[in-house]
């Protein structure tokens, strides 16, 4: 919710606001404040890039200076959390049109290059190196991530009875593991 005082009335006495001023927004300690805004600008990125926003930084900034900006002018802010003003002014920059991200369509029928940027090993190599790396893993791991890799992770879910969100996490830490797994340098033979 904002209050407008003398916005838009050019004989208004709107004070200017200081750095500290507009920071103490978020917190009276400008130590806090400032950690929140940076919280709040993070929150800001995320939204846009949900949105499949091209330059999410930059409209996380955008936001932030017209909101800002808007306060200087003498709007305030009269809820108790100030992110949802910019919340506000970020949907807005997004009815606004701004240029979304082009999605990808894939070309499933277009064969891949034979060579591939992963360690430059051929697909057959891949396929060996990536068996290699999912036989390492215990039998429940295993199937919990191909029933997730299938999309069936919600059916897999009701047959243990583990909870959706901890499937979630789980496969996360998985993938975290076979990432690092997969990014140790490869032994060199000797021919």
């Amino acid at each position: 919710m904002i209050s407008k005082v003398g916005a838009g009335d050019p004989t208004s006495n709107a004070v200017i606001l200081s750095r500290d001023d507009l920071l103490a927004i978020f917190d009276s300690n400008p130590g806090r404040a400032e950690d929140k805004y940076l919280a709040l600008y993070r929150k800001l990125v995320r939204y846009f890039a949900w949105k499949r926003q091209c330059d999410p930084e930059d409209l996380a900034q955008e936001a932030l200076k017209r909101g800002l900006n808007r306060l200087q002018c003498g709007q305030r802010i009269t809820t108790d959390n100030p992110e949802s003003y910019f919340f506000g002014v970020a949907r807005n920059l997004v009815r606004e049109g701004w240029a979304t991200m082009a999605e990808e369509q894939l070309d499933l029928h277009k064969p891949g290059p034979f060579l591939s940027s992963f360690r430059n090993l051929h697909r057959a190599e891949q396929r060996i190196f990536l068996a290699e790396c999912l036989g390492g893993l215990p039998e429940d791991e295993s199937a919990m991530l191909m029933a997730y890799a299938q999309g069936e992770g919600l059916a897999w879910t009701q047959k243990t009875g583990l909870p959706p969100a901890t499937l979630r996490s789980r496969i996360h830490r998985l993938r975290k593991r076979l990432e690092t797994l997969a990014s140790r340098p490869v032994p060199k033979v000797s021919r």
